[in-house]
């Protein structure tokens, strides 16, 4: 009777090990859960530090395109690259959002080893070694001026939990193509003036404002317009570099507007 006791309790030790064992997940294990991509009106703009702890900080060069710089064009499917080095193993997850929205923006589709769920793209399998690459494709929307991919990266030292784990974010933002932009804004009710200008740059517009912000010619957002600068309808534009930039305001019964200007 001892015998059989001693040999239950070590099969009952050993499969809880083994199941401890599988519920042990990597730091990059495959597929994380959604909604940790770090967009800004998504989640709180929370990111893989949720489950690994610590806090994310933000690197740059980590996602590529060949979206070339007039712009993307509506309909068109363009590829994406994901590229970390520098740890034991990795991991991302990525979605295309705007600074004042949740609302996924074109099509993602999926690669091998990367995987689609709604409105983000992630890894599908995990990936070891000096560094990692990852493709996924993405069709361009018909409506949205611009679209900013936000991501979170894990750099993990896989000791297959999440202790030790370093989360960075970045983000990279594409503007329509900028020669459809500037004929819309040729024929926009909004004006503008002065133009060019160096310090102000005030709205003539009867309608209600709701959202605004600056693009360079590259489609990087420069500024995001206060709610106050869309109540004046003036907009500071001294901390602006010398360039041309193209104004986009929201008003509230839907209307998009863009109007080109030059910051002298």
């Amino acid at each position: 009777m001892k015998k059989i006791l001693l040999l239950s309790s070590v099969f009952t030790f050993c499969t809880i090990a083994f199941l401890s064992t599988l519920n042990t997940t990597n730091a990059s294990s495959s597929l994380p859960n959604v909604g940790n991509a770090g967009a800004p009106m998504d989640n709180a703009g929370q990111t893989c530090t949720s489950c690994h702890g610590g806090t994310a900080t933000q690197t740059t060069g980590v996602i590529s395109s060949d979206i070339p710089a007039s712009g993307y064009i509506s309909g068109t499917t363009y590829n994406f690259t994901v590229t970390m080095s520098g740890a034991a193993s990795y991991g991302y997850e990525i979605t295309p959002q705007t600074p004042t929205s949740n609302v996924g923006l074109g099509t993602l589709i999926s690669a091998p080893g990367s995987s689609v769920s709604t409105k983000y793209v992630r890894q599908s399998i995990e990936k070891t070694g000096a560094s990692a690459t990852w493709t996924f494709k993405w069709t361009a929307p018909a409506t949205a001026p611009t679209v900013t991919f936000y991501g979170a990266f894990n750099y993990a030292n896989n000791n297959n939990n999440s202790s030790g784990d370093v989360i960075k974010t970045s983000s990279v933002t594409y503007l329509a193509n900028t020669t459809g932009i500037a004929d819309a804004a040729k024929q926009t009710s909004v004006m503008i003036f002065p133009n060019p200008t160096t310090e102000q740059l005030h709205i003539s517009n009867n309608e209600l404002l709701s959202e605004g912000k600056i693009l360079d010619v590259n489609g990087n957002i420069t500024k995001i317009v206060s709610e106050q600068e869309l109540i004046t309808k003036s907009v500071s534009v001294s901390e602006l570099a010398t360039g041309v930039y193209f104004l986009h305001i929201s008003s509230e019964n839907g209307k998009n507007h863009f109007s080109k200007f030059i910051k002298n």
